[in-house]
């Protein structure tokens, strides 16, 4: 990361008693080398020098400020090291950003515009969509692209508080639709009702994840929209999480 870098007016004078600027930047984050150039007659020859090393390091380092957020969008999905369905995921996210703002160059985005564009989103799609735009652009001020995140600072991003489902009133309500769909699926009705499981989550169990002597599931994989994804890391999982083998456990007693 390249920061914005400073001028300043140096103590010492030049001839005649004459005022000298200077300008300084550091090479990477707080901790990193600072490197500082000084002589010019003027603060504006100062901030235009720097400007002009800035530029230097961001097109040897092939950064630019010049990034659409189309281009950025791009940019970034393209090196993001993910699944594919996460990748479509914050693709579609993204989409709804891009159709705004997409031809904007990132460095001209304001916070302002950014908490009016969320505003505008479907309540569904209004919390996650803000995520990922943030999510890219902090990515931007990463690689030296901008100094702050529009998506960010300024802008209010709340969790949706979304309602409880009460579908069933009963267990004897949910044994009856069981039976009534028949014992082939009926089962697995009151297996997804009794261990709180996702979906994604029980299609994607097999036989060796059922301890019955325990009574225990372990959820080791998801299968979403069409792919099979292994959970490899505690932080992927929902609470509850068996680090030792990234998968979590349900009790299949947990919802009486």
């Amino acid at each position: 990361m390249v920061q914005q870098g400073q001028t300043f007016e140096l103590r010492r004078r030049g001839t005649n008693d004459q005022r000298l600027w200077a300008y300084r930047y550091r090479t990477g984050g707080r901790d990193s080398n600072r490197v500082q150039r000084g002589g010019f007659a003027s603060e504006q020859d100062a901030r235009d020098a720097l400007e002009r090393e800035l530029e230097r390091l961001r097109r040897e380092r092939r950064i630019t400020r010049r990034l659409t957020l189309s281009q950025l969008v791009d940019t970034y999905l393209d090196q993001h090291d993910v699944q594919p369905v996460t990748i479509e995921k914050l693709r579609y996210l993204l989409s709804k950003a891009t159709a705004v703002f997409g031809d904007r160059k990132i460095s001209e985005l304001t916070s302002q515009e950014i908490a009016a564009w969320r505003m505008t989103l479907s309540p569904g799609y209004r919390f996650e969509a803000t995520q990922a735009l943030r999510q890219v652009l902090h990515r931007a001020v990463a690689w030296g692209m901008i100094d702050v995140n529009p998506a960010k600072v300024g802008v209010d991003n709340p969790v949706r508080r979304r309602k409880e489902q009460h579908p069933f009133e009963s267990w004897p309500e949910l044994e009856a639709l069981a039976a009534a769909i028949g014992p082939r699926y009926g089962p697995m009705v009151l297996f997804a009702a009794a261990t709180g499981l996702r979906p994604a989550e029980w299609i994607a169990l097999e036989k060796r994840d059922v301890d019955r002597k325990e009574r225990v599931v372990l959820v080791r994989r998801s299968f979403t929209r069409g792919q099979l994804k292994i959970l490899k890391t505690e932080a992927s999982t929902p609470s509850g999480a068996a680090a030792s083998t990234g998968a979590r456990r349900a009790r299949p007693d947990q919802g009486r």
